[in-house]
């Protein structure tokens, strides 16, 4: 009889796996390597996934124990993860952290970053009617020229979109446009930019090419995506110009939903390990992650290997990731476009902010990959 509900309980168990949503970009590039590279995670790290079904369903692997079942499921938008997210068809995701924190403003969704995962650059795009090779020349280019000049982005609290409005107002350039809160332009109509929301980059490549944008802010690997499928270029990282807040700022993260976290919280610890050694095996493994995103996602190697150029990949929140977070809401908050958000002060101080995010799955998980990756 015990025999019979141990082996009763493992068959519930495997009907019901924990689902990753991630969306088919490289954001989940240390992902990619867990799955396709079992053997050397299984001797570096004694964890690794065993496949059932290729890029749908793992089984996760410590030692010889079978520890978790995973399903993989990809989603060509953030909005889409989060949604799935919100219905619980996915219990963890791996998506942009404005597209989270977003949710959370506005929806006062239940939902947490529970990890980070990558950070990388802002780059700055332009089309080729641009003479400009950098940002002190486009920067000149801007000024000197006798209309405003349309710079595109994606998504509406996009970070790379507030980065570059914080980098423009350095520069005592005028700007308007649809970031949201007020314009802090004093004269719109003299406004020297003028920064448009774009549906995605497919509709952003396409403004570009039509020469409807003079240039995009993206974070990779969007813009390179965009820069050398269309026939712009690339003249720089606006992440890193003065006044300097969003150098280093969290791109890609580990979202969960409050439920899951309660739920489901010892199968995200272990998700959260496997995600720890990964990005262990991503940075010190370049050319194989290169290989490996590529393979999954039949990019030509020539597009990635530029598109990771600037990408790190980490799980540990380190103090640019915890900052980059609050100067996000920041930047918000000083264009008056923060709503009032439920349980917290309208003018939350930065350690009411950072209770939207959740670490306690995060930290135990760190220290048991820390041991294997010192072994």
């Amino acid at each position: 009889m015990v025999a019979f509900l141990l082996l009763f309980a493992t068959a519930a168990w495997a009907l019901v796996p924990l689902t990753v949503a991630y969306n088919r970009e490289d954001h989940a590039a240390p992902l990619f390597d867990a799955c396709l590279y079992p053997k050397d995670f299984r001797a570096r790290y004694n964890l690794y996934l065993k496949e059932v079904k290729p890029r749908e369903l793992y089984t996760l692997i410590d030692g010889k124990k079978s520890t978790l079942s995973l399903r993989l499921v990809a989603f060509d938008s953030d909005s889409a993860i989060v949604t799935a997210l919100r219905l619980d068809s996915a219990q963890v995701g791996i998506l942009a952290s404005e597209e989270v924190l977003a949710a959370v403003m506005t929806t006062a969704l239940n939902i947490r970053i529970i990890a980070p995962l990558q950070r990388g650059g802002d780059l700055l795009v332009v089309n080729p009617s641009v003479l400009a090779a950098d940002w002190k020349e486009f920067i000149a280019w801007v000024k000197a020229l006798d209309r405003p000049v349309t710079i595109g982005y994606i998504g509406r609290y996009s970070m790379a979109a507030l980065g570059l409005t914080q980098a423009l107002e350095y520069e005592k350039i005028n700007y308007t446009g649809t970031v949201p809160g007020r314009d802090l332009s004093p004269k719109p109509e003299s406004a020297k930019v003028k920064l448009v929301e774009a549906d995605d980059r497919v509709a952003l490549a396409a403004e570009l090419s039509a020469g409807r944008f003079d240039a995009a802010v993206l974070q990779e690997p969007a813009a390179t995506w965009v820069s050398m499928l269309q026939g712009s270029r690339t003249i720089g990282r606006t992440d890193l110009l003065p006044p300097g807040r969003f150098e280093d700022r969290p791109g890609t993260v580990i979202a969960a939903p409050g439920r899951a976290i309660v739920k489901r919280g010892e199968d995200l610890g272990r998700f959260l390990e496997l995600m720890a050694v990964a990005t262990h095996y991503a940075n010190n493994n370049t050319q194989k992650t290169l290989a490996a995103v590529s393979k999954w996602l039949a990019a030509p190697p020539a597009l990635e290997s530029t598109a990771m150029r600037d990408m790190v990949f980490s799980s540990r929140p380190e103090a640019s990731f915890t900052n980059g977070i609050w100067n996000w809401y920041e930047a918000l908050r000083l264009r008056t476009a923060v709503p009032r958000l439920a349980g917290l002060p309208v003018d939350m101080d930065q350690q009411h902010w950072l209770r939207l995010s959740d670490s306690t799955l995060l930290m135990p998980a760190l220290e048991r990959a820390g041991a294997r990756i010192t072994r």
